[in-house]
């Protein structure tokens, strides 16, 4: 498995030289680019509000998936059984523990590792 490019990322607009939009890196590496197949100087297909929001999306990818990770830690700390809190080894089905799953399956996903 190899690793990601860092973040951050970002998501660079189309220019006149350049109809589509860039995900950059901090690098200035491209990490991704989105554009429509049938481009043609404005008068073919144009980038849509989806387009745009994608690219925002992969452009948040670094830190969403930092987020990710630092929150299922944050659960794991908070579901130990101290008696305090109230879990004990039967409390599977909370449903913070139940998003604990589902967050370590997306960042496995993410690292590939699914």
């Amino acid at each position: 498995m190899s690793k990601h490019t860092p973040g951050p990322w970002t998501a660079e607009p189309p220019s006149e030289q350049t109809p589509h939009i860039w995900v950059n890196a901090a690098t200035n590496s491209g990490v991704a680019k989105i554009e429509v197949c049938d481009y043609d100087d404005g008068k073919g297909e144009r980038l849509t509000d989806e387009d745009f929001a994608n690219a925002r999306l992969i452009a948040a990818a670094p830190d969403l998936l930092a987020a990710l990770k630092s929150a299922a830690a944050a659960i794991g700390d908070w579901s130990r059984p101290t008696g305090a809190n109230g879990m004990t080894s039967a409390s599977l089905g909370h449903p913070l523990m139940v998003a604990q799953r589902a967050m370590y399956d997306v960042i496995a996903k993410a690292e590939d590792r699914s």
